[in-house]
């Protein structure tokens, strides 16, 4: 019973730990995508991780997050960089006519000193949960703390369970013979 407590605490610690490494993770690494400019690569509140970046690592093709002093709107924008130019980069929603810079999304090229990171990878849906209806996000989180806690406490058949059961263990040699254990009997079987 000792070490199922112990067990349990050691859970615990590793959960709130989780949570609030998680929860740094998320406001420093991620964005949420806002609009449908990126569709159909991207779509309204899928949660995107960025990886901060030099413009040194930025390439063609790169999706990249950039905010003021470029960004025309003064919030950080989510687009694809379409050309180098000047020292910066040419960027535009996959699903935009033009450039972020000629439709005024981007006050000039985006240099260095306005790249947040580029995009490494999305979490498709993850708004959707959240703006399900009142209470169905939740009752979606609670299953999952529940299948977490049934996890951790379903009783395991331990040595100690399968001693009382008298089933000690079976250890069959090859060719040879048999040898089934149990507290009351030893029995050996030939294979001949």
């Amino acid at each position: 019973m000792k070490t199922e407590t112990g067990r349990t605490a050691i859970f615990l610690v590793v959960i709130v730990v989780v949570v609030v490494a998680f929860g740094l993770f998320v406001l420093s690494y991620t964005r949420r995508v806002s609009g449908i400019s990126m569709l159909p690569t991207l779509e309204d509140g899928d949660l995107v991780v960025i990886l901060p970046t030099q413009a040194s690592a930025v390439h063609l093709g790169d999706i990249i997050v950039y905010g003021p002093p470029c960004s025309a709107t003064g919030e950080d924008v989510i687009h694809r960089v379409i050309q180098a130019s000047g020292g910066g980069f040419i960027t535009k929603g996959d699903n935009n006519a033009y450039s972020d810079q000629a439709a005024g999304i981007a006050a000039s090229p985006i240099f260095s000193d306005c790249i947040v990171g580029k995009v490494v990878f999305t979490v498709p849906y993850l708004e959707r949960i959240a703006s399900l209806p009142y209470g169905a996000n939740y009752a979606i989180a609670a299953l999952i703390i529940v299948v977490i806690v049934f996890i951790e406490f379903y009783p395991r058949r331990s040595e100690g369970e399968a001693s009382q059961t008298g089933e000690v263990g079976t250890q069959p040699a090859a060719g040879g013979p048999t040898v089934t254990t149990t507290q009351q009997q030893v029995t050996l079987t030939s294979a001949r």
